[in-house]
């Protein structure tokens, strides 16, 4: 823990002060050079081809730092203060990305879409004639993917500054609508209004009731024959448990900030499924997801 602690330390310290490595590497160099040319003494060149290579060790680890999302512990908000987190967060375009996947790039955002796009399509479906409904749409990575294909989508969050980097995403599209959530509900959206609703890396940030409460009002906003998809990540995974089990080992001294992913079971999903009125419903199980697709009768 010390360890990682430490690492977090010198992480943040070189974010701040992102040229130091550079000017220390190039520093040394020089002077290595110069003492090369010069004729210093072996004791000399030696200290400085020490020097050296730790500068050149420090300034490799600050390219895989300022790489790296070093998110803040917000350890003063507790695990249901979702739009604070959120917001705190998303403090620029560019940070709502990184929160949003782990990506600062806009193509690499882009890419990381690919997956849960294939996955909603093959597995819930989405049709040229669908009114979709996105829940924690954050920055809209999926949305912006899927909007093309269907007749609206409209995308809902708790956060405004990942909604206001959405807007700028969504700039181009006119089958698209926002929507603020003031809490862990959908409240502000009509009965039968949708045919498609799906919750991507949402899940995992979620309470326990409030997971179960998203479930019910997805139910009520759903048409007819309307399906659900929501994906979290797999307890039963490998990759999962790790997660997991790393937590257990790290975080035990330490308020579980709203971004700490919770794994969830097939089990527990279907069952919000089932007691909230779905049918039809299955677990897909690709890890490290487990996937609950659901049809409303």
């Amino acid at each position: 823990m010390r360890y990682t602690a430490l690492r977090g330390i010198i992480a943040s310290f070189i974010r701040k002060h992102r040229w130091l490595p550079t000017f220390i590497a190039v520093a040394i160099a020089t002077m290595f050079v110069v003492s090369a040319l010069t004729g210093a003494g072996r004791a000399i060149a030696v200290v400085l081809g020490i020097c050296l290579a730790a500068a050149c060790f420090l300034w490799g680890y600050s390219v895989r730092a300022l790489e790296s999302v070093n998110w803040p512990a917000l350890d003063h908000l507790y695990r249901r203060s979702y739009a604070e987190t959120w917001d705190t967060l998303a403090s620029s375009p560019k940070q709502a990305r990184a929160a949003a996947c782990g990506q600062y790039d806009e193509s690499k955002v882009r890419l990381s879409a690919q997956g849960p796009v294939n996955s909603i399509t093959e597995l819930a479906g989405i049709e040229v004639t669908d009114d979709v409904l996105e829940i924690g749409c954050g920055v809209a990575r999926i949305g912006l993917e899927l909007a093309p294909r269907c007749k609206q989508w409209t995308g809902v969050d708790i956060s405004m500054n990942m909604l206001a980097c959405a807007a700028d995403r969504l700039a181009g599209l006119r089958n698209v609508r926002l929507v603020h959530l003031p809490a862990a509900n959908l409240d502000p959206l009509s009965d039968n209004s949708f045919d498609l609703v799906y919750l991507t890396n949402m899940f995992d940030h979620l309470d326990e009731m409030d997971r179960y409460k998203y479930i019910v009002d997805a139910f009520r906003v759903l048409r007819t024959n309307g399906r659900l998809y929501v994906d979290n990540t797999d307890l039963e995974s490998d990759v999962g448990w790790a997660s997991f089990a790393n937590g257990v080992a790290t975080l035990q001294s330490f308020e579980r900030p709203a971004y700490q992913p919770t794994p969830a079971t097939a089990a527990e999903l279907i069952t919000y499924a089932s007691r909230a009125g779905f049918m039809e419903i299955r677990a897909h199980h690709r890890s490290p997801l487990v996937i609950l697709t659901a049809i409303k009768p």
